[in-house]
């Protein structure tokens, strides 16, 4: 019996590592991403608008699965709306919980376009990768960004941003 046990624990635990293992080839750093991604945006995120309907381990109450979030400034793409909503994870999907930002706060994006209907998610939707730096938080009254932007800069000014970006 104890090995029985022993042998759905270790199936359970490969399972998931599996579910959301991943390496960066090269460079994943929000730099490197914005580069390359079609769209990139400062945001605030206005609501968590969709829950998780079941209890997540270590969460207390609903788990946010989707966040409102509204354009402050776009600074490539073609997308056009002013609010959108940006998708995270459910516990297999590989994209960061949406409980990593906080609602009032400000962001630097270069997400994923959702091309398909799953579910809630809607074609045009955006989400993010856990296995890429696609977005910083930003520090709005400071006009600083905050996270992994290349290999050696862990900062930058939206100013020198945007300077980057247009290069």
């Amino acid at each position: 019996m104890k090995k029985q046990v022993l042998i759905i624990f270790l199936l359970l635990i490969s399972m998931k590592s599996f579910a959301c293992s991943c390496e960066c080839n090269w460079n994943c750093r929000f730099g490197a991403i914005s580069d390359n991604q079609e769209f990139v945006a400062l945001i605030k995120v206005i609501e968590y608008s969709d829950f998780l309907e079941e209890e997540t381990y270590g969460y207390d109450g609903k788990m946010p699965y989707s966040m409102t979030v509204e354009v402050v400034k776009k600074y490539k793409g073609s997308e056009s709306r002013k609010r959108f909503k940006v998708w995270g994870d459910n516990g297999i999907l590989c994209r960061p919980y949406i409980t990593e930002f906080e609602v009032g706060k400000y962001y630097l994006i270069a997400p994923s376009k959702i091309e398909n209907d799953l579910d809630d998610e809607q074609n045009g939707d955006y989400d993010f990768f856990s296995c890429w730096n696609d977005y910083l938080k930003v520090d709005y009254d400071k006009k600083i960004a905050y996270g992994e932007y290349s290999w050696w800069r862990k900062e930058i000014t939206l100013e020198k941003f945007e300077q980057k970006l247009e290069k």
